[in-house]
Order: structure tokens, then sequence, then C-alpha cells
């Protein structure tokens, strides 16, 4: 699909992603906004977005799941679904490797880890607006200063993936 737009945009105070976390120390929204006639699901657009998985993204996760290890951090133990993702079933209240569900309706999934160092929470949203747009948001909280280093890190990173991620995913649709 060439008629794409990525755009960063403010998460609304009333988004159902801010609902008990506290404070957010850091917070971002990317907007994938693309003219379709087939109307997406969130279950749907999560099996695009992970089957269109570029390899140096899951390189950077397994490098960054040995390097959490090393500190006791937990490590997103959702590998698996790189190969199966066909049998992705998101429900509230389920766990999928550290991440647990928090809200699932039939276009919007919020899923959250909390650890010592930080808490975040992403939010995958669909909305028919004339135009298909796929809100991708993510908060984040600082629980002590290691939580800060690493996010420090990590953030660079996350603002390269995310973007990279919907433009594949917009390709592949």
């Amino acid at each position: 699909m060439s008629n794409f737009q990525i755009l960063e945009k403010l998460i609304p105070r009333s988004d159902k992603i801010f609902v008990s976390f506290g404070k957010v120390n850091y917070e971002d929204c990317f907007c994938l906004s693309f003219e379709t006639k087939t109307i997406f699901d969130v279950d749907l657009i999560i099996f695009k977005i992970i089957k269109t998985l570029p390899n140096w993204v899951k390189f950077l996760l397994y490098l960054r799941n040995k390097i959490a290890s090393i500190f006791g951090l937990k490590t997103g133990k959702i590998g698996y679904f790189y190969d199966n993702p066909e049998k992705l079933n998101f429900k509230q209240g389920q766990s999928i490797g550290d991440l647990s569900v928090i809200l699932k309706e039939k276009y919007h999934l919020i899923a959250e880890l909390k650890d010592k160092h930080l808490d975040f929470r992403v939010s995958i949203l669909i909305r028919e607006e004339g135009t298909t747009k796929v809100f991708f948001s993510t908060i984040v909280k600082f629980n002590n200063i290691f939580g800060k280093m690493y996010f420090f890190l990590i953030a660079p990173f996350h603002r390269l993936i995310i973007p990279s991620t919907l433009k594949r995913l917009c390709i592949k649709i």
C-alpha cells in the first residue's frame, strides 16, 4: 500500500491507557493512517505486526532480554509468538510472557509490564475515520534511578522501532 502516513500524536488525557497508572514519566503515540476497504480488528493488527517484525528488531529484543536478565529485570518471554502468531488469542486478564492484558476490545488492546525498575503500558487502538487509523501508544513510569537509566538507553530504539513497525504493517496489509 503506497498511500499511508505515520505521524506522532499526543495521547488524549481521556485515553484508557492512563487509567490507574499513576505518574507518567514518558509517553508517545504514533499513528498510521491509510485508506482501505477492509476493517481490521486489533487481533489481526497484532498478528500482522508480529508476523512482519524484521529480524533486526527481533535481534534487538533478544539482546535486550539477555542484558536485562543480568540485572534481574523481566525479559518479556514472548519470542515463540514470532513463529506462531496465528495462535494469538488475547483476552483481558491474560498474561503473555511478562505482559498482562488489562483491556481487550474488538478495536483496542492495552497491555502492561510492571517491574521493579519501571512500569510501562502499550496500547493499540484502531479507528475508522474516513481512513483507517492505527494508534500505537506507550507510557512509562520510572520506579527508581535504574529504570530511568535503562529507559534512557532504549528510548532511541523504541522511537525507531515503532514507526518502522507501523510502516511495515501498512506495506504488508
